[in-house]
């Protein structure tokens, strides 16, 4: 566990105690009957985060019963099964409009928020997670990223060094030393939420940190590297979790992160599997070469009427019927009308 997430786990836990326990002192049944009575009020990945938080602050504190208690509690909503009473998941924004992007930003000028605008820059020359943030550092010219979330299956958080467009690496330096509090992050989230429903209020879903993430996988889908080396930048230890961010459809075509040690790049599993794809029908010139025969195109415009054959029965039938239509004699029946 990074410090970054113990300082964020200590911050969860006192503004539980702060605010759902009525002023009595962290019991194990007072936390765990008040975790439990909360259950509806969140997804349950955020409710899994809190108790992890719970735990961790009283195993800190010397009470590894306490913690071992809080572990153990199991989500009344999810227990046996998905229920329809689980609160809805939250839509997310996944691409970030250039035009929508400099609105927030220079609402945050206007207002004198550089942690906002610095968390906006770090997201968006990175990718990070907002909770990798706090532990960024820049060493020799290269943005190094301690991973956060390693413990998702082995599958995601990868630490990674990256290197970055000039331009973007000097706003990151000058980004990251209001981003060193990993408390930060919460006050940023709401900050962005409230611009943005501020800016667009008549929109269901507005712009979070995590839409640059979403945004830098497009762009890196799009970019054209390989699926490991995104992986790699994502901050992933396989292949299998670049699925989860991003659609090259909706790429920025901006300059992207890349890889600052090729040979890291090897350490990320393949584990993604694609399903095999039909290949295109060949076009008809595509065809043609593939016989070593002549452009379609050029074959018709070289063909000569009087080298076609003739079907000379063909065109007397088709003579004598129109001048049987022309005296009134139906094709069909013989008779005159």
């Amino acid at each position: 566990m990074t410090p970054a997430t113990q300082a964020a786990y200590r911050k969860l836990a006192a503004h539980f105690y702060t605010k759902h326990l009525d002023g009595q002192p962290p019991s194990p049944k007072r936390i765990t009957d008040a975790l439990k009575a909360i259950a509806g009020q969140h997804r349950p990945d955020y409710w899994r985060r809190l108790r992890n938080a719970l735990a961790y602050d009283q195993e800190a504190a010397g009470y590894p019963d306490a913690a071992k208690r809080i572990n153990e509690t199991k989500n009344p909503l999810t227990r046996n099964g998905p229920s329809d009473e689980v609160p809805g998941k939250q839509r997310r924004i996944k691409r970030i409009d250039a035009q929508d992007e400099a609105k927030l930003l220079d609402s945050f000028i206007k207002s004198g928020d550089r942690e906002s605008y610095g968390a906006v820059m770090v997201a968006r020359y990175t990718g990070a997670r907002p909770s990798e943030f706090a532990s960024i550092t820049i060493q020799d010219g290269k943005v190094v990223i301690p991973g956060a979330k390693k413990s998702h299956g082995g599958d995601r958080g990868a630490d990674r060094v990256i290197d970055l467009d000039p331009k973007a690496l000097e706003l990151v330096r000058a980004s990251l030393p209001y981003l060193q509090d990993a408390a930060v992050v919460g006050r940023v989230q709401d900050r962005i939420s409230a611009a943005g429903r501020r800016l667009w209020p008549q929109r269901k879903a507005v712009p979070s940190l995590y839409s640059w993430r979403h945004q830098m996988g497009s762009d890196l889908k799009a970019s054209g590297m390989s699926r490991k080396e995104v992986a790699y930048v994502m901050g992933h230890q396989s292949t299998a979790s670049v699925d989860r961010y991003g659609n090259r459809k909706t790429a920025g075509n901006g300059k992207v992160p890349r890889a600052a040690d090729p040979a890291a790049v090897e350490n990320v599993r393949e584990l993604h599997s694609e399903p095999p794809s039909a290949p295109a029908a060949p076009s008809a010139n595509a065809r043609f070469a593939a016989h070593d025969l002549p452009d379609p195109a050029a074959l018709v415009a070289n063909l000569k009427t009087s080298e076609l054959p003739v079907n000379t029965g063909a065109i007397k039938r088709f003579s004598m019927e129109k001048s049987r239509e022309r005296q009134g004699v139906s094709r069909d029946d013989g008779l005159k009308p």
